[in-house]
């Protein structure tokens, strides 16, 4: 299998690759038509379209240091500002640009291995279903997928011809892949070390070479790091984001994939601002995009050697979703819009990572007696495989490796048959183990169901068409979601507030008390449903479910907030009825929630002070609460003061009730509103030694 295919000979397959990976991936954009994925923007393809669309209005510098890899959005922008922005015609070039990928790749592989490697690696990548789904994204993912095919092409042929020209184009080429995504520095560093060793060449040539590829690096690099210091005071060579993704992937109950450092802000934008007042809060002044990272940084290296047992536990789930067959969504998912593309089911039944993974380890055994020539593009896999653990896990995160692995499982493919029958028995079986244990692995662990993958999707797609104020859209949406995982937390706040736009309240309720059937203990849904009950009139309910949140987060002050209003709701109707008593303890249910609640100290006092029936008068407790009351309106409120007054002659403190009494009468005038004729008799009562006790039951005064 050694040796390579002549480029003339080899151009009509590369031709036919490229013709086969292009009409896939047309025919799925075709089939996408009617999809809402063509104009739903989510997640960071919003902010690179927002960021294209800057760019092609002029603003080429921008004004930050860069947060986001620059290369994908100046593309798009290019794009944009030359051929328009139609979603189908940016998707179609970056359809063009993956199966020209694919074709670099078999040529790639013609060349380092044969013609027949070549054909399957191309073929490989070619119906690679997440690959199809990606091109079809407004990603950098297709990006990716070219500069690192583009890369392993200028390094085949290197291979062969060890000229300065190829090395600076792979010099240039690596460089640009480290603008579009930064950890695949690791790629360019296995290659650097690769050209500086390069077999068969003379130690002066090899230094030429790695010289010239680290201009090439240069040229993508300097550019970016001049202007980020040139607008931000900063040298960074391609974004500041460092800290912060270290920090997701890094942190006591982190999962291994992404997630927003505050629930439901993960778009760039958020997650900018987010990082920066977290930081700042915690150091208590302002920081510089560099200090940010920093202080994130030194976060994750805290948990990291603090909690070095969980630590490793966190790596080696990482590493099972590194080897997952299933595709970790990160905004939308394949699973999702393969409703849509029978391209993309046809494709998903074979082309996914838990085929192609033990496939690769099979051609990593085939040609390991060629492990001294090819160990660069082991590196490259290992170097880059160990940057994704580093951080986090998703789809787009390894989808740098399906070129290499696509390599070496063609090659797996091509020569299994003469490898097996060189080898020994026990050889043999070792080999075969080794794949088929991978296969399960790989096949068996799932990470994140499809069917939560799918939920998530359609709840992205509910928030935009929310957004853009297409509700009934969105509550579809929101609903698939919850078919799909009513476990999914937002979904159910976001489906109800959207019917309760719609008009639909009694929908809104039905909603969260389905999800409450999955989340019996979520205060979140306890509280909201409340919400919904109490302005349909369902008190009751509504306080049984605020004291269920309660009962289950004793901090949700939103919840203790509602439920003291529901409770003086109650005892303030209760009152208007005659019913005292029992608006008494609603009073008090209310201060036990929050005690320092005006309304319900006044209303408790004079109850307490003045009922009728001496079962229900306290006089110590009444002046307890007045106190209080006074004590927070800074006595200048004149009811406040006649009920404060009420309380101390209850209390047969009469000097401190006329005092009191006479300062409310003068308060009364203050603002224009006569003594009240009760005020009077009060003042006569006090004056004689006596309480004042109210006739005949009656509602109480309101506060």
């Amino acid at each position: 299998m050694k040796g390579s295919a002549r480029p003339a000979r080899f151009t009509p397959y590369a031709v036919a690759i490229f013709v086969v990976a292009l009409a896939l991936r047309a025919l799925h954009l075709f089939e996408l038509r009617d999809s809402p994925f063509l104009t739903a923007k989510l997640g960071d393809a919003a902010a690179y379209d927002a960021w294209a669309r800057e760019i092609a209005g002029g603003d080429w510098l921008g004004s930050q240091v860069f947060f986001q890899a620059p290369l994908y959005p100046y593309f798009l922008g290019v794009l944009y500002a030359t051929l328009g922005d139609s979603p189908l015609l940016v998707r179609g070039v970056q359809c063009l640009l993956s199966a020209l990928a694919c074709a670099l790749l078999a040529s790639a592989g013609a060349r380092l291995f044969s013609l027949g490697v070549g054909v399957v690696a191309g073929l490989l990548l070619a119906t690679h279903a997440p690959s199809i789904f990606l091109d079809a994204l407004l990603q950098k993912s297709v990006l990716d997928l070219f500069f690192v095919c583009l890369a392993l092409w200028l390094a085949a042929r290197l291979a062969g011809e060890p000229l300065r020209s190829l090395a600076a184009a792979l010099g240039l080429s690596s460089g640009l892949l480290v603008l579009a995504r930064e950890n695949a520095a690791m790629i360019a560093a296995v290659l650097l070390a690769w050209l500086a060793t390069l077999p068969g060449v003379a130690r002066r040539r090899r230094v030429g070479l790695a010289l010239v590829f680290v201009l090439g690096i240069g040229a993508a690099l300097l550019p970016v790091a001049l202007r980020n210091w040139w607008v931000g005071g900063e040298l960074h060579l391609t974004t500041s984001q460092f800290g912060a993704n270290l920090y997701i992937g890094n942190h006591p109950g982190a999962p291994g994939g992404y997630v927003p450092f505050r629930p439901g802000r993960g778009s760039p934008e958020f997650e900018r601002e987010d990082i920066t007042e977290l930081a700042e809060q915690a150091v208590g002044r302002s920081l510089s995009p560099g200090e940010v990272s920093a202080y994130w940084t030194r976060r994750s290296l805290d948990y990291i050697t603090s909690q070095p047992a969980d630590w490793l536990r966190l790596m080696a789930r990482k590493l099972a979703l590194l080897l997952s067959s299933v595709e970790l969504v990160d905004s939308e998912d394949q699973y999702a819009t393969a409703e849509y593309s029978r391209v993309l089911r046809a494709t998903g039944a074979f082309g996914h990572f838990g085929i192609l993974a033990p496939l690769a380890l099979l051609g990593a055994i085939v040609v390991w007696p060629r492990r001294r020539e090819l160990w660069w593009m082991y590196a490259a896999v290992a170097a880059y495989a160990a940057s994704v653990l580093i951080f986090y896990v998703v789809t787009r995160y390894r989808y740098p490796l399906v070129p290499f692995l696509a390599l070496s499982a063609a090659a797996g493919l091509i020569g299994a048959r003469n490898w097996a029958a060189a080898r020994s028995r026990p050889v043999v079986a070792a080999g075969a183990v080794a794949v088929l244990v991978l296969a399960l692995v790989s096949n068996g662990v799932a990470g994140m169901s499809k069917a939560t993958m799918g939920a998530v999707t359609h709840f992205n797609l509910g928030n935009f068409f929310r957004q853009e104020g297409q509700l009934e859209r969105a509550a579809q949406h929101y609903r698939k979601a919850m078919d799909l995982d009513p476990r999914l937390e937002d979904v159910p706040h976001n489906l109800a507030g959207t019917l309760l736009a719609l008009g639909r309240p009694e929908q809104a309720i039905a909603a969260y008390q389905r999800n409450l059937e999955q989340n019996p203990d979520d205060p979140l849904v306890h509280g909201n449903l409340a919400k919904i009950l109490r302005a349909e009139g369902e008190t009751e309910q509504a306080a049984l479910h605020y004291r269920r949140a309660l009962a289950l987060d004793a901090g949700y002050t939103e919840a203790r907030l509602e439920l003291s209003g529901l409770e003086l709701e109650r005892a303030a109707w209760l009152a208007q009825r005659g019913d005292e008593a029992a608006a008494l303890e609603h009073y008090q249910g209310a201060l036990t929630l929050q005690p320092d609640t005006p309304a319900a100290l006044w209303a408790s006092a004079w109850i307490l002070a003045t009922h009728p029936d001496a079962n229900l008068r306290r006089p110590a407790e009444a002046l307890a609460l007045a106190e209080r009351a006074a004590g927070l309106s800074a006595r200048r409120t004149p009811a406040m003061l006649e009920t404060l007054a009420a309380a101390y002659a209850s209390a047969g403190r009469f000097e401190q009730a006329l005092v009191t009494a006479r300062e409310a009468a003068a308060l009364y005038a203050a603002e224009g509103q006569p003594t009240a004729r009760r005020l009077a008799d009060s003042l006569a009562r006090y004056e004689r030694g006596e309480p004042y006790v109210r006739p005949a039951p009656g509602p109480a005064r309101a506060r």
